[in-house]
């Protein structure tokens, strides 16, 4: 199949996987779904051939339940949608290289948004327990390896538990988040793989979700007001334009009296790893 079959059929819950999954719309006709931005991202309707992609969790209750579309240029436009707001500051820092565009370079145009999980429930519904979403999850990591398959990526980007885990038990990378979480302090955790299906050699990122309560509460635990300032400094002064990211850190400029900012300085630390990925391949 290719990548719009593939998504026509899974908005439905129409895929053989699909039967198994608690969120699959043919059990709970209130899940979200969104897909990726076609006018910002790759035109998946046409292109098969895609640069990078970016796995993240599940759009229930978030703004691509109303939107529909996981596109983070879109929905960084919601005010509250801070998850969006971050992953675009960090795409512009350490992608485009170019404050406040996200297109430069003509990156975007070869990049592909999914989830781990295609559908999401609402807290609402009371589906969203552990052992639910797990279920739902394992359903649709099959569709994900589909997606892969179809759009043969150089590059992916797994931002979190959920999705990291669905590239493990789908046997692309080696390790579970659980295995790979003490390499984050140095950067982002990567892996080359060679002989996934038959697709020629790609690269997998695993980093961290940029929503306000992973920035906030855990990354700004983890930032490290020596060590961290000192990776990015040793990566920015390998960049022959450094002034995207100059300009982030201006942004968030205060790592020893604001969460947010000790939290994304320690993304900023593995995004500019991806960056470097991303513009290379």
């Amino acid at each position: 199949m290719d990548i719009a079959e593939i998504l026509k059929k899974a908005e439905k819950g129409r895929l053989g996987y699909c039967k198994q999954c608690p969120w699959s719309p043919e059990y709970e006709q209130s899940v979200a779904f969104g897909d990726s931005c076609i006018a910002c991202g790759i035109n998946w309707e046409k292109e098969k051939k895609a640069n990078s992609m970016f796995i993240v969790q599940d759009p229930g209750d978030t703004t691509p339940r109303d939107t529909r579309t996981l596109c983070a240029v879109h929905n960084a436009k919601n005010p509250s949608d801070k998850t969006a707001q971050q992953a675009l500051h960090l795409w512009n820092a350490a992608v485009s290289l170019k404050h406040n565009k996200p297109e430069a370079g003509g990156y975007l145009k070869k990049h592909y948004w999914t989830n781990a999980i295609m559908h999401g429930a609402s807290r609402k519904t009371g589906l969203r327990e552990k052992s639910i979403m797990k279920a739902a999850r394992k359903s649709c990591s099959n569709v994900l390896a589909l997606q892969i398959m179809a759009l043969k990526p150089n590059v992916i980007v797994a931002k979190g538990t959920e999705a990291v885990n669905s590239l493990y038990e789908i046997d692309i990378i080696k390790r579970n988040w659980s295995l790979m979480r003490h390499y984050f302090k140095s950067g982002a955790y990567s892996e080359d793989v060679t002989s996934w299906r038959g697709l020629p050699q790609f690269k997998v990122f695993c980093t961290y979700h940029t929503s306000a309560k992973v920035v906030n509460q855990t990354l700004s635990k983890l930032y490290d007001s020596v060590k961290t300032e000192a990776y990015i400094k040793e990566k920015v002064q390998k960049l022959n334009t450094p002034d995207s990211i100059n300009q982030f850190l201006s942004t968030y400029e205060e790592p020893d009296k604001d969460k947010r900012s000790r939290g994304m300085r320690f993304l900023l630390n593995h995004w500019i790893d991806i960056g470097l990925a991303i513009r290379g391949s």
